[in-house]
């Protein structure tokens, strides 16, 4: 039976349970008429056909009451029960489908989810308060893993993996951060890679995004890159880089909240930046909320 319950209720309509479960429920063919707001012979008729249809009797009728027959409780119990999670369901379908509720799960950037994406959020829950949006850290190659096996909904994050769907959102600055007391570094405003790499380079690990970005520019301008240092998160790089262990070059928005104070922080020349998108599964048709949450990102990109 479980294998072929699709195919048993394609022989029954909809309608007719309603009507069945609606007299089962008030008692009365006049009453239940009332509630689904159809006339009393619509409502008699759509009972015989699903009684003809399944050839028991569902109702006892007299000129005074209508019963349930032992047919009809069974009927009307199973019903009641599936109908009642049916109708739940549906509802929050079209609340969902009229974006008045809806969950929308993001894996983002560090950097990102203390800075760009918060301030998206806010205004976001504004225009849409019944949305709930659920924030995951991750670093780049994380962001891209959980969207190719469904773990998150979207992901702010850099351009990486040809498999997904790169929405482009903004451009980061990249920024070089020296030692205040270097000396090398104590007149210039701006600097080369060229200058960087005479210091030891402070670096994320190979696997990183950043870090790959960092090894395109030197290789663009010829440069050897060797790292002195590996370390994934920024604050260590730059507590490293303040007492003259080295330099590294960090996007602005990783640098928020960081103890500066004995560093500087040098534009890069030729300047140099980071893209960053919102990336979703390119075989995945997106929920409302989802693709509201998308549309919104898209708008309010300025906001970086």
């Amino acid at each position: 039976m479980d294998e072929n319950w699709l195919l048993s209720l394609r022989r029954t309509k909809l309608n007719q349970l309603v009507s069945f479960s609606a007299v089962a429920a008030e008692g009365s063919f006049r009453r239940a008429a009332a509630r689904l707001h159809i006339s009393q012979s619509a409502l008699s008729v759509q009972v015989q056909q699903l009684e003809l249809a399944l050839g028991v009797h569902l109702l006892h009728r007299d000129t005074r009451s209508v019963r349930l027959t032992s047919e009809g409780e069974r009927l009307h119990e199973a019903f009641k029960h599936s109908g009642q999670g049916l109708a739940r369901v549906l509802s929050n379908l079209r609340e969902e489908g009229r974006l008045q509720q809806g969950t929308v799960s993001v894996a983002v950037l560090p950097s990102l989810a203390s800075t760009f994406l918060p301030r998206v959020m806010l205004r976001f829950q504004d225009a849409f308060p019944g949305i709930k949006v659920r924030m995951k850290d991750a670093d780049s190659q994380r962001a891209h893993e959980q969207i190719l096996r469904g773990g998150v909904d979207i992901a702010i994050a850099s351009r990486g993996s040809p498999d997904v769907t790169f929405h482009k959102l903004f451009e980061e600055k990249l920024m070089a951060v020296v030692a205040a007391s270097d000396p090398y570094f104590a007149k210039r405003r701006s600097v080369t890679l060229a200058h960087l790499a005479r210091r030891p380079l402070l670096l994320n690990p190979r696997g990183v995004d950043h870090r790959e970005r960092v090894e395109e520019m030197f290789q663009a301008a010829g440069l050897a890159i060797v790292a002195a240092q590996e370390l994934t998160s920024t604050a260590p790089l730059v507590a490293m880089t303040a007492i003259g262990l080295g330099v590294c070059i960090q996007p602005l928005s990783s640098l928020q909240g960081l103890d500066l104070a004995h560093c500087r922080l040098l534009p890069l020349k030729p300047a140099a930046t980071r893209e960053v998108g919102a990336i979703v599964p390119p075989d995945r048709t997106l929920s409302p909320a989802t693709a509201a949450f998308l549309a919104f990102l898209l708008s309010n990109s300025g906001a970086a």
